[in-house]
């Protein structure tokens, strides 16, 4: 599970870094809700340690 994790955090930010390529606004937006998604992710790892 902590595999499927590390991945699904590293396609996130993958798609951060890919969205900077798009218009202002969307990328602005797009980036929040995928930091997010990065968060809501990546807490359960923390939370367990």
């Amino acid at each position: 599970m902590g595999k499927v994790r590390c991945l699904a955090i590293g396609v996130l930010l993958f798609l951060v870094v890919a969205v900077d390529f798009t218009g202002r606004f969307m990328s602005m937006l797009a980036d929040g809700v995928l930091v997010a998604g990065i968060i809501a992710v990546a807490l359960p790892m923390f939370k367990k340690a």
